[in-house]
């Protein structure tokens, strides 16, 4: 699949060696799907040509890349803009605490995929978009590895537009 996103214009640095996450990570959301763990094994750093958009890496998650822009940004630009309200925040983690964001784009203002790994929906893929993140999560696919087909392919789908 890494060289489907490299055909549809997405510029990869592949890893040469296997990295793990970070513990705090791994004891966050520790029952990531297999299919996404692996990929996460394959690359280093993957985004679009403009760097507007770009999949959160190992590096990413274990607070090691150069990127201005954490993975979990969008988690804490709620609780910073909610820090008064315990019971908003309290939602905002458990929403995030349960959909890890593996997609990230500011090409068009700020947008999300991530991964639901909550019992009911896993594995499945849903979209968020700003102002409020987790109010705005829409169902996008079953699966990570059915999203990298949806994105490599020509299939029209208005959401994954605004991710290549």
């Amino acid at each position: 699949m890494i060289e489907a996103l490299k055909n549809i214009g997405f510029i990869v640095t592949e890893r040469l060696e296997r990295k793990d996450l970070s513990s705090d990570l791994q004891n966050r959301y520790s029952e990531l799907p297999a299919d996404y763990q692996e990929f996460l094994q394959r690359f280093q750093t993957i985004t679009n040509e403009s760097d507007n958009v770009w999949f959160n890496s190992i590096e990413d998650f274990n607070g090691e890349s150069d990127s201005g822009f954490r993975w979990n940004e969008f988690e804490l630009m709620g609780l910073e803009a909610l820090a008064d309200d315990k019971e908003s925040c309290d939602m905002i983690r458990l929403f995030w605490d349960s959909h890890i964001p593996i997609l990230m784009s500011v090409k068009d203002g700020y947008q999300y995929l991530c991964i639901d790994l909550s019992p009911e929906n896993y594995g499945k893929i849903y979209y968020g978009v700003e102002p409020e993140f987790e109010d705005s999560a829409e169902f996008v696919c079953d699966s990570f590895n059915h999203l990298l087909e949806m994105l490599s392919s020509n299939e029209k789908n208005d959401i994954l537009t605004n991710f290549k």
